[in-house]
């Protein structure tokens, strides 16, 4: 009877101890499940730093887009009065060579106007190309209209 008891004692301290390590080992758990939730959260707060510095660059290049196609509007606005002069002084040559000529130039002109009023519709990606192609035309333009004169 005694090693009875004395067996039972045996295993309840060894249940006893085995329900402790349990234990343990669902508190380390809980402990390494918390870290890692601080870990996100840290990971959440440098993301959203992140996505305010992006916005705030996205900002600025909007604002440097505005202002560059600001720039270039009035660079086009004056470019086109100047190339309306000059086609205003082909067609008063008179002759019928001059005036089709002058009719042909500004058609070219009124379509690079309205290209240019096209341009809302540029986004900063396709900007540069865009605006390099606008003014290739424009050297052009200017250049068959000083050759006409």
């Amino acid at each position: 009877m005694r090693s009875l008891i004395h067996v039972l004692f045996a295993g309840l301290v060894f249940t006893g101890a085995a329900c402790k390590k349990e234990t343990e080992k669902k508190a380390d758990k809980v402990e390494e499940a918390k870290e890692d939730l601080n870990e996100a959260k840290k990971d959440v707060v440098e993301a959203k730093k992140d996505v305010v510095d992006e916005n705030k660059d996205v900002q600025e290049a909007k604002v440097d887009l505005a202002k560059a196609r600001a720039e270039l509007e009035a660079a086009i606005k004056e470019r086109a009065a100047k190339i309306e002069t000059k086609i205003a002084e082909l067609e008063k040559k008179g002759d019928a060579k001059s005036k089709e000529a002058a009719a042909k130039l500004r058609a070219e002109k009124n379509e690079l106007v309205a290209k240019w009023n096209g341009a809302a519709d540029r986004t900063e990606a396709n900007w540069d190309e865009f605006k390099k192609d606008l003014s290739t035309r424009w050297d052009a333009l200017e250049k068959s209209v000083d050759d006409a004169l």
